[in-house]
């Protein structure tokens, strides 16, 4: 199948908190450093900065604050694990490695996630005269799904509007079990299929996933299924076109360089988790404030299909408490410090004082869970800043 061809390139497009694979992706890989550059008209790298800080923090999360990393670099040449976490808080918002593999630049992403809007507002009324001549995919790549269609929720964001807080809730609380559980696995699980024994003895994201066969590795650490073909016309963007093979693992020639899938499953835990603390994705008791100030109850989530994307955007930007700043307890990087030290000891997910029960009471709480989803507002998103 091969998308559309597209034209002119908008300017608002959104990623939940911005994002952009800043220098840390360089530390330990220099092939990674050139994607800096391709991206750098992407966004700012908040999900970044909120990662790498959260794991200076991971001994002490109750201590937690913006600022400058002071220990992370010198961990990450020894390690790599910082590495992989940042990469998979960037999964979230490029699933299918298009910026992370240079198959796209930054435009061309936008011009993607642009096609990704306009075939979901599309899908809900067809009959607007801006969708005459869009063709709705019917198995669309993760990009289009994890911003606009079903897997919205990996944003903490409802997928539709008759969505409940209570069923978004479930649908996070789902993918956090399945994200956790591979972090603290003693095996590997990067062969094993989704819909596979080993996988569906904790998880049932295959359901969910829809996509038959694929492993864990080709989910978190794919090869790009497809390929950017420009245009002739000066005019014209190009397109991108599907190789139409099954998505496949990453193969890599020196074994040292191999992204860790436990590390990138635990990233995009922590996408999930950060995004549900901006008003753009869900409302909070406490919001339209500071995030240095006390968020905890979620009254209602967002629905981005619904949503204006400039307005969406003023709310993830990156914010001044990241960069110096004390923090109170229940902000996104005391809770992404809080899961990263759970993981590295081996919590349980399940019973008392497991990370199910810490996600359910300290970080997804609802005010109402038959709360609908909500619109927001850029007024309110003005005052996080």
């Amino acid at each position: 199948m091969t998308l559309v061809t597209l034209t002119a390139m908008a300017s608002g497009s959104v990623c939940a908190y911005d994002m952009n694979p800043i220098n840390v992706d360089c530390w330990g890989k220099k092939s990674l450093c050139r994607l800096t550059d391709l991206s750098a008209g992407v966004k700012r790298p908040v999900h970044e900065t909120i990662t790498l800080l959260a794991y200076d923090y991971y001994l002490e999360p109750e201590n937690a604050k913006g600022g400058v990393a002071q220990t992370s670099a010198e961990s990450l040449k020894q390690s790599g694990v910082l590495r992989d976490l940042v990469l998979g808080s960037e999964w979230n918002d490029d699933p299918d490695s298009l910026l992370r593999q240079n198959i796209v630049r930054a435009q061309q992403w936008n011009v993607l996630f642009k096609d990704a809007q306009l075939q979901a507002k599309c899908k809900v009324d067809g009959t607007q005269p801006k969708c005459k001549n869009v063709t709705v995919t019917d198995t669309p790549m993760m990009l289009y799904r994890s911003h606009f269609g079903d897997f919205q929720f990996i944003h903490a964001m409802a997928s539709d509007q008759p969505e409940t807080a209570a069923d978004t809730k479930a649908k996070m609380m789902e993918w956090a079990e399945f994200t956790y559980t591979i972090s603290i696995s003693s095996n590997k699980l990067g062969k094993e299929t989704i819909d596979g024994p080993a996988v569906t003895s904790f998880s049932d994201i295959s359901s969910k996933l829809k996509r038959q066969g694929w492993t864990i590795g080709a989910l978190f650490d794919p090869v790009p299924g497809g390929e950017w073909v420009g245009s002739y016309n000066p005019l014209k963007f190009g397109s991108y076109k599907p190789s139409g093979k099954p998505r496949a693992q990453v193969t890599y020639s020196d074994p040292r360089e191999a992204a860790s899938i436990k590390h990138l499953a635990l990233g995009s835990l922590l996408h999930m988790v950060q995004d549900s603390y901006s008003d753009a994705h869900a409302e909070r008791v406490g919001g339209c404030n500071p995030l240095s100030r006390e968020r905890k109850d979620i009254i209602s989530f967002r629905n981005y299909v619904n949503q204006i994307s400039d307005d969406h955007a003023h709310a993830d930007v990156h914010p001044k408490w990241l960069e110096n700043g004390a923090l109170e307890k229940y902000n996104p990087l005391w809770a992404s410090a809080k899961l990263i030290q759970f993981s590295f000891e081996k919590t349980s997910w399940a019973g008392e004082g497991g990370v199910k029960e810490f996600l359910e009471a300290q970080v997804f709480p609802l005010s109402n869970p038959g709360n609908f989803p909500s619109e927001g507002y850029v007024d309110c998103y003005l005052g996080t800043q």
